[in-house]
């Protein structure tokens, strides 16, 4: 069971942790801005897209991945949002600007499972959000978001916060006490001072902080991620890589759903489909 989280109140100033922290893409954070706004014009998704032509290719090049498999090739960004959808554009561009953001940290083999988690924390959220009445949209946000406090801590000092993971997993120790320890913040609160500098909606902010807690859940956003996190490890994709303390059915009997036996089929499945978009992600432009 995880342990509860201690959350410092709001902190104006940036916590020193995070004070060689790159910015994050502009467009990315401007399409965080649209995260409860349903109605964005097409257009406007290609508008944004189109200031940051790099980021537009590697969107390009995973729409026309096997991951989706058109036969049709998608070759500019207003064909991949008609294809797609603005909804699964946004939301892959977003996955886009975070792996690039991750870049740092990325090449080092033993932290990928930082990124893999946060990957399939977002694809388990995306699925369970339907049965749970969850915008499937904000959901896969929230999952992919929920981690933001650790990849930030990863892309400031990947070496160090590597050590740390190196020591969490050799003695079995907490890893949000040795964050505390060593940062002086652990990655929960770190994310959420980042939710907030990024004007992200208050639940997200929530969701971020509290997705280790252990007391109860507000909203819809937070027993949505901290069931997400849970089954990702339960699946394999465990940060620590120990074994998981629950089942899939354990997480999912804390869950309103609609159907639980069809619910641990479909995730048990859908592992594979995970490793497949970790594989296009990680694959070179």
């Amino acid at each position: 069971m995880a342990t509860q989280t201690e959350i410092p109140p709001v902190m104006d100033k940036k916590p020193w942790a995070l004070k060689a922290l790159p910015p994050f893409p502009g467009v990315a954070l401007q399409l965080l801005s649209l995260l409860d706004n349903p109605d964005v014009p097409l257009a406007k998704i290609v508008e944004l897209l189109r200031v940051d032509p790099a980021l537009s290719a590697e969107v390009l090049r995973v729409a026309n991945s096997a991951l989706y498999g058109f036969v049709q090739r998608i070759d500019t960004v207003k064909h991949a949002v008609v294809v797609l959808g603005s909804e699964n554009v946004k939301r892959l561009a977003l996955t886009v600007a975070l792996n690039k953001f991750s870049t740092t940290f990325l090449r080092y083999k033993d932290l990928r499972t930082c990124w893999d988690h946060v990957m399939a924390s977002a694809m388990i959220a995306e699925e369970l959000a339907v049965q749970l009445g969850v915008s499937k949209d904000r959901a896969y946000t929230a999952g992919l978001l929920h981690d933001v406090g650790r990849l930030a801590m990863l892309v400031c000092y990947p070496q160090e916060y590597g050590n740390l993971l190196f020591v969490a997993r050799a003695e079995r120790f907490d890893q949000l006490v040795c964050e505390r320890e060593l940062f002086d913040l652990d990655h929960c609160a770190a994310g959420r001072w980042l939710a907030e500098h990024w004007n992200l909606p208050a639940d997200f902010a929530l969701a971020i902080a509290e997705h280790h807690g252990a007391g109860p859940a507000e909203g819809e956003l937070t027993p949505l991620v901290r069931a997400a996190c849970r089954l990702a490890d339960c699946l394999g994709f465990s940060v620590l890589e120990m074994p998981p303390a629950e089942t899939v059915a354990d997480v999912l009997a804390s869950l309103p759903l609609l159907d639980r036996s069809q619910s641990a089929t479909d995730l048990e499945a859908s592992a594979e489909r995970i490793r497949q978009a970790l594989s296009t992600m990680s694959s070179p432009a």
